[in-house]
């Protein structure tokens, strides 16, 4: 009955945009559309670690139902995609793909394998999530898409996969709702492989955006007449010395105070193919000193400064992995199936995106704030518990010279004001 109250009388921001959502998804029934409407309520407002007791404790559903409920498929990609289009209308976007390393043991965890933390920078035991999400150019912030665990290397032996092939199987399965946001795919140094890059330029519409080794086996395009008679027409012009480039033949396309960006149409060894390679110097306050970066792209119209900075809105993938971990309990379920784990994951960070949108929502344009998580985790906390008090006194939050008050509480404790 509590939570009747608080769906009905009291609703919260979050309650009315998940509910706006779940009612254009299609096949979905009333008693799961009002589950999900409970479950992203309790991770906004959660104070302990995220499992099935936990959430039962911050809701009147049975700790059964949770157990349940997470076992059965939910379309997080179209969900996602629903926020998406409320952030994010009519805005530049990018696919960002990076799997982020998950500390779980046990012997009858699913998953379980030795993945590469960055933290540690060495591989660990544990799980691995190979996640999708949409970059906003305009706003420099991440949206969560859907997160895959990875297979441990038994399972993807028997499939006959490397890790490589899974990463892509991921990205081609959903290319068709990829590729109605973005057009470029922006991954880091560890996929560009002429495995990947292929698999993903031949079966979606995407163009891959990445960063290469500095010693990047790289040979310039021959441009000049071709001699006559029998023969291999020449292709090459050189191997190109990344620690030292022909600027003569490298187009200067960018250049400030910091940094300077040249860029050329070059062949690469490695990727089998030619590629737009945006070369990149930073000015360092170290005497002087300047450092490199060799970034691509499989589009050749893409310019270098374009190329770099899709190549930066990658990292905001990263602050999207932080955040979930940090406030919504990603690395918290406790249970032993893959279905329940794969919901569980999804859940934590498509929570983060609901604090996002419904951010960017009440922000003006005028006057943007940063997004706190913690401010949002703390406003769901405070809405929690004044729900709890609105029903046990009966108190109604909708009269006229209640509304101030029932805001005021809300924003109590609050960082980003």
């Amino acid at each position: 009955m509590w939570m009747q109250l608080r769906t009905k009388n009291t609703p919260q921001e979050s309650e009315a945009l998940v509910d706006k959502i779940l009612q254009k998804m299609q096949g979905l029934s009333k008693p799961r559309r009002k589950f999900m409407i409970v479950l992203f309520s309790c991770f906004l407002s959660l104070r302990n670690r995220y499992n099935f007791m936990a959430l039962q404790r911050h809701s009147q559903q049975n700790e059964k139902t949770f157990r349940l409920q997470f076992e059965k498929k939910f379309d997080y990609l179209e969900f996602n995609m629903s926020l998406l289009a409320l952030a994010c209308k009519d805005e530049p976007l990018v696919i960002a793909f990076d799997p982020t390393y998950l500390p779980k043991s046990g012997k009858h965890s699913p998953c379980i394998d030795r993945f590469w933390s960055g933290c540690a920078s060495r591989a660990l035991r544990g799980q691995e999530l190979g996640g999708l999400a949409a970059v906003s150019l305009d706003h420099n912030t991440a949206f969560h898409l859907e997160a895959v665990l990875t297979p441990d290397s038994d399972t993807l032996k028997r499939k006959g996969q490397t890790r490589i092939d899974h990463y892509a199987e991921i990205i081609v399965e959903r290319a068709d709702q990829l590729s109605e946001y973005a057009q470029y795919l922006a991954v880091d140094a560890y996929f560009s492989k002429e495995k990947f890059v292929k698999a993903i330029t031949e079966n979606t519409e995407l163009e891959v955006v990445g960063k290469l080794r500095c010693d990047a086996n790289l040979n310039y395009l021959y441009k000049g007449k071709q001699r006559k008679g029998k023969g291999r027409p020449r292709k090459y012009d050189g191997k190109i010395d990344t620690k030292k480039i022909d600027k003569r033949r490298f187009k200067l396309c960018y250049q400030d105070d910091n940094t300077t960006i040249y860029e050329l149409v070059v062949w690469s060894v490695q990727l089998k193919r030619e590629i737009k390679v945006a070369y990149v110097e930073w000015r360092g306050s170290n005497n002087g000193k300047i450092r490199y970066g060799v970034f691509f792209s499989t589009d050749l119209t893409l310019s270098g400064k374009r190329i770099y900075d899709i190549y930066r809105s990658r990292f905001q993938i990263e602050f999207l992995y932080r955040d979930a971990k940090q406030f919504v309990g990603l690395t918290h379920c406790q249970a032993r199936s893959e279905n329940k784990i794969h919901f569980h994951c999804n859940a934590s960070l498509t929570t983060v995106n609901l604090a996002k949108t419904m951010h960017l929502q009440n922000q003006e344009s005028e006057q943007q704030k940063p997004f706190s998580m913690s401010d949002y985790k703390t406003k769901g906390q405070n809405q929690h518990m004044m729900n709890l008090f609105f029903t046990k006194f009966g108190i109604n939050p909708n009269l006229e010279k209640n509304q101030p008050l029932v805001a005021e509480l809300a924003e109590y404790g609050l960082i980003a004001t």
